[in-house]
This record gives C-alpha cells, sequence and structure tokens, in this order.
C-alpha cells in the first residue's frame, strides 16, 4: 500500500522543561527506527503547511487562539494549567501539528495515499473548544475531521483514539456532528475519564487496569469492529497514543507494539466496505523515545505489510 508521513519542522524546535516528557527526541526516535527498520525508504515523506487562523477556529473560539499567541512568552514558560506550557515556539508547533493532520487527511481522502501518519507533537486530543490540557494546545484530529467534512466529501467519518487518555477535547468538539462516530479506549479512571454521558455519537470504551493485548482485542471485537462496521466510514482517522504501552509510565496498561499495530490493520478491515477506507493517523501520546519509535513503527510496518 502507499502510505505517507506527514510533517512540520516546527515540531522538532521547542522544547518544554524538565519533567514535562513531551521532548522533540520523541520524534528524532520515531525516524531513527524507521531509518533502522528498513521501512524509511517504503513511505512517502510530505512537509506540511501549518493551519490557518480560519482551520483552527472553524473549531476552536477565536478568542482562545488569540488568547494563546497573547500569553505566548518570549523566553521561558507560561501555565496554561499543571500540566500544559506555553513556552517559545510551542504555539508554532500545534499550528503545525494541526496542518499536518489536515494534510494526512487531505493526501488520504485524494487517494495519493491509503494512507498518511502526521508525526507531530504536541499532542491534542485533549484541547476543547477554548481550553487547552494534558500537554495539548490545538485539537488536531478533530480540526483534521472538520475540514474532511467541509472541503473532502467525507461523509462518514470515524475517529478512533487509542491514547491511554480518553480524547475529552475531541468528543466535545465533535459531539454535535452526526456524521462523525467517536471510538475511545482509554484506561479506566485514567486522566481525562470521563464522569457524564457520553454525546450519542461517541462510543467510550475504558479498558480496566493492566489490560493486556488479548483484553484489548477482545473489547474490539465485542464493541469496536462492529460499530465500525455498521457505521462503515468513508475516512478512518486514528488519534494514535502510545503512553498504554506496558514500557511506558504514563499509564497502568500493558500493551505491546504489535498490540497497537493490529488494533490499526483491524480496524481498516472491519470498517464495513471490499477496501479499507482512507485512512489518517495523528500522533497523540507515547513519551519515552526508544518506545514511541517502537511502536509507531510497527504500527507504519503493519500497514505497509499485505
Amino acid at each position: 500500500m502507499s502510505l505517507a508521513v506527514v510533517s512540520h519542522p516546527a515540531c522538532e524546535r521547542y522544547s518544554l522543561p524538565a519533567p514535562y516528557p513531551d521532548q522533540p527526541g520523541r520524534l528524532d526516535a520515531v525516524n531513527d527506527q524507521l531509518i533502522a527498520s528498513g521501512l524509511d525508504p517504503l513511505v512517502r515523506h510530505v512537509e506540511a503547511k501549518a493551519a490557518t487562523d480560519a482551520q483552527i477556529t472553524a473549531l476552536h473560539a477565536p478568542q482562545y487562539l488569540a488568547d494563546l499567541a497573547r500569553n505566548l512568552p518570549e523566553s521561558g514558560w507560561s501555565a496554561l494549567d499543571r500540566d500544559t506550557l506555553l513556552v517559545p515556539g510551542s504555539l508554532e508547533a500545534a499550528r503545525g501539528a494541526a496542518g499536518a493532520a489536515l494534510r494526512a487527511a487531505e493526501l488520504a481522502m485524494s487517494g495519493e495515499a491509503e494512507a498518511a501518519f502526521a508525526l507531530t507533537r504536541p499532542p491534542g486530543h485533549h484541547a476543547g473548544t477554548s481550553t487547552a490540557g494534558g500537554f495539548c494546545l490545538l485539537n488536531h484530529v478533530a480540526i483534521a475531521a472538520h475540514h474532511a467534512r467541509r472541503n473532502l466529501n467525507a461523509e462518514r467519518i470515524a475517529i478512533v483514539d487509542f491514547d491511554a487518555h480518553h480524547g475529552d477535547g475531541t468528543e466535545g468538539l465533535v459531539a454535535d456532528c452526526p456524521e462523525v462516530r467517536f471510538f475511545s479506549l482509554y484506561q479506566e479512571g485514567g486522566f481525562g475519564a470521563p464522569a457524564g454521558p457520553a454525546p450519542a455519537n461517541s462510543s467510550r470504551i475504558p479498558l480496566p487496569v493492566r489490560c493486556t493485548g488479548i483484553e484489548l482485542d477482545a473489547l474490539a471485537r465485542d464493541t469496536l469492529f462492529p460499530a465500525l462496521n455498521s457505521f462503515q466510514p468513508d475516512l478512518l482517522l486514528f488519534s494514535a497514543g502510545f503512553d498504554g504501552h506496558r514500557d511506558e509510565d504514563l499509564s497502568d496498561l500493558r500493551l505491546s507494539e504489535g498490540d497497537f499495530s493490529r488494533l490499526v490493520t483491524e480496524c481498516r478491515a472491519a470498517s464495513g466496505t471490499a477496501v479499507p477506507p482512507p485512512t489518517g493517523l495523528v500522533l497523540e501520546g507515547g513519551y519515552i523515545p526508544d518506545v514511541l519509535g517502537r511502536c509507531v513503527t510497527a504500527v507504519i510496518k503493519g500497514l505497509l505489510t499485505p
């Protein structure tokens, strides 16, 4: 299959102070693993443009974007909450990440690539209409879904979020979009875990503490795959978070590289069409560089393998 890796240079240019785990080495490790695995020549590398104000404020409140720009420090850092900082370059990186997610959707929907992976930072799935959180400033996957609905003729979009933490921002941003179905697999009781009822277009699939691939497979077979098959999306997006890996520090899940790869390929196969739908992946969590590199490489290898 044809696969593109989409990036923006600003995503590697900013650094958060220790001990914040979202560091540039995350992306370096993925690129190194792709080269070491021999997969790098098999993917198309695409550099995206940053998302425009209009593309961002189609979902985020204009005042929120203005406030982020106004509070951006020239040096040091500015705290938005206990987990989320603004530092020089971080808003530029978030704009670049949103642009990469948009470009991934465009490549997939145009047929230029059967799947496209936006390899970016910071993550985005906790960002709401007017709120940052969980290291996230802008919600890249939701921005991409909105763009696909309005401009790419996507009529049924499925977003599968397999980060260890519930994509609360994404769930809220797409809640009033019947053309979008949101599926969230997350550690039960972890950061961002929901309290109230789910919107009608959202399916929450909590994973038990110390969940392994065996349990993940069973939950996906019973809930996620039948729902995808019934919905038959014409665009499949993933919020691809790897902090549920057994060697990660920010969750108590026990998943492996192969579990993530299998989930992605089986979601595509289950999506109800003779040919898997156009697919975009947007990087979310996964903060130990070597682990993240192995996980992303495993997913890309799974997509490239017939």
